[in-house]
């Protein structure tokens, strides 16, 4: 969800995505990148943080702050996070 997030808040088409994607080095179809912004796919931490890095630089190219999470990250929130209740 958050790298669907990421897309939403940007100007960039899918296989624009896809292509800066590619370009800093993933190796996943635009059939798997999207099937993965969907949630029908899912994401080693490599692949994420590949598709939040080209997301990011995007951002950042503009002027603004990187506000796609990489794993690291959201695997801090997840260690912050209280468990749920029981």
């Amino acid at each position: 969800m958050v790298l669907r997030a990421g897309l939403a808040l940007s100007d960039l088409e899918l296989s624009q995505l896809w292509a800066a994607y590619l370009g800093i080095g993933g190796s996943l179809t635009a059939t798997e990148l999207t099937e993965a912004l969907y949630g029908q796919r899912a994401l080693s931490e490599h692949e994420h943080d590949v598709v939040a890095q080209a997301l990011n630089d995007y951002f950042v190219s503009r002027g603004q702050d990187h506000p796609v999470a990489y794993s690291d990250d959201l695997n801090d929130l997840e260690t912050l996070s209280p468990d749920p209740p029981t």
